[in-house]
């Protein structure tokens, strides 16, 4: 098959969506289908694969590590060229700029328009700008309007779906529930003691201190000041400990600004971008991942932390009930407590037979979302999307 993504978040990003894109392609070109990225243009970057068409595009100012792409305005070639390269369907990755062109190459070659709802529209709407009731309320509206637009919505997780549903999704629109899988081999490969000590001792942490990690991009929606709050609460019960915050972002220096007015930068430990063959060495260092995002569609982070042994404490999210069991592979804290949140980590560090049942849980939990039978059953949602289309002839 010959697949087009639509997106407005592509490499060089560290987004959860760019990260979702390339795991699928890297899966289905290995099975021998052509994947084609249409994505903004992003200054300074150079793509290798020859496969990505880009657009003129400007930055987003309420979120610099975004971009907004004319999407009538292709990089090297005209917008008629373009909407006549030959695709067997088309996979919108997001409702605006990008997947409104998806739209547009659908409807031009008369090809299913497949659409994954990567982001709570609504949650990043309140995190970014000043208006919390009317934006909110229209990006639902118009991300709903998208979805019914499309021959096939992919939810990253049930309460994704459930969720679309509720906003208004029609029954006519198939609904899969289909997350983005991991490389489970590259987190459970075992990374060496003397390696852990070695990475220990770059960072300054000491050899027997307890490490809580975190892993993913710094924005003002993943909620890492209620980490640091929860932390300080934990550090005051139990000195020693040291939280790793990994990743970059726009709200970075706030957050280490943040960390230095609570009294803690002394032991909170800000890496920046770690590259991605070296995060198993900082998951499996460590002892505890801490989430606290509530705007995620999935997590993916979660599972990787999991694949590398590490029991999860996070925030109760709906998208989290059926990979993160209480008392099983971590804990889902009710409420948006960092006292309650950082009782939860210190009881589990406290056990260590609990501890060691949660670490091999964990461990199973991961194993269900490889990237192999992920990407076999994407196929088998393009497969029967094809075939409905056929038998109707043209678009629904």
């Amino acid at each position: 098959m010959r697949i087009g993504y639509f997106t407005d978040t592509y490499l060089p990003a560290t987004h959860g969506v760019a990260v979702s894109i390339e795991s699928f392609r890297h899966k289905l070109e290995a099975k021998g289908h052509e994947i084609y990225i249409y994505a903004p243009q992003s200054p300074g970057y150079v793509d290798k694969n020859s496969r990505v068409t880009r657009f003129k595009s400007l930055k987003i100012i309420e979120n610099p590590e975004l971009r907004y792409a004319f999407n009538l305005l292709p990089v090297k070639q005209s917008f008629l060229k373009l909407t006549n390269f030959k695709l067997d369907l088309v996979h919108a990755q997001t409702p605006f700029s990008l997947g409104v062109l998806a739209k547009i190459f659908a409807e031009r070659q008369l090809i299913p328009l497949i659409y994954t709802h990567h982001t709570h529209y609504p949650e990043y709407a309140k995190a970014y700008f000043r208006e919390k009731i009317l934006l909110p309320h229209l990006a639902k509206v118009y991300s709903t309007w998208f979805a019914n637009l499309c021959d096939g919505v992919i939810a990253p997780s049930l309460a994704i779906k459930k969720m679309l549903k509720g906003y208004g999704v029609k029954d006519k629109v198939p609904i899969y529930v289909l997350p983005t899988g991991i490389c489970v081999e590259h987190f459970t490969k075992k990374v060496s003691a003397e390696a852990q000590l070695q990475l220990r001792h770059k960072l300054g942490i000491k050899p027997d201190a307890k490490v809580l990690i975190s892993v993913g991009r710094i924005g003002k929606e993943k909620n890492f000041d209620f980490l640091l709050n929860a932390y300080r609460e934990m550090r005051r019960l139990q000195p020693g400990l040291v939280l790793l915050l990994i990743g970059d972002g726009s709200y970075l220096p706030k957050l280490k600004e943040n960390a230095k007015n609570l009294g803690i930068s002394d032991s909170v430990i800000f890496t920046g971008l770690v590259p991605h063959d070296d995060i198993p060495k900082y998951y499996q260092m460590a002892d505890l991942f801490l989430f606290a995002s509530l705007t995620d569609t999935q997590g993916i982070v979660v599972l990787e932390a999991m694949a590398a042994g590490l029991p999860v404490v996070a925030l109760k999210c709906d998208v989290f009930l059926d990979i993160i069991k209480s008392n099983h592979n971590g804990f889902l804290v009710n409420t948006a407590s960092p006292r309650v949140f950082a009782d939860k980590v210190l009881a589990l560090l406290k056990t260590p037979k609990e501890y060691h049942q949660f670490v091999s849980a964990a461990v199973d939990t991961a194993k269900h979302f490889s990237e192999e039978s992920v990407a076999n059953r994407l196929i088998s949602i393009y497969e029967e999307q094809l075939a409905s289309f056929r038998a109707v002839g043209a678009r629904k």
